[in-house]
């Protein structure tokens, strides 16, 4: 799936940036996401558990990637 900026009228590319957020979902389920430092989507894993969200995104950053701290803009 190739991830476009939201909001652009063209065939834009998300930025360059590694970041993540963790982004809420229902009923005790969230999901992490790869952006750009908009805040634009490159990558996200499936709903999953919160708990198991907020693992990956230990993980992410004890390699170093970069929390995005803002609101995702998701393509869905």
């Amino acid at each position: 799936m190739l991830f476009l900026k939201v909001g652009s009228d063209t065939w834009t590319p998300v930025g360059e940036e590694i970041l993540f957020a963790l982004v809420p979902g229902k009923s005790g389920t969230a999901a992490v996401s790869i952006c750009d430092c908009e805040g634009n989507a490159k990558a996200m894993t499936p709903w999953v558990p919160t708990a198991k969200a907020e693992e990956h995104a230990r993980s992410l950053l004890a390699t170093g990637v970069a929390k995005f701290e803002g609101v995702v803009r998701l393509p869905i």
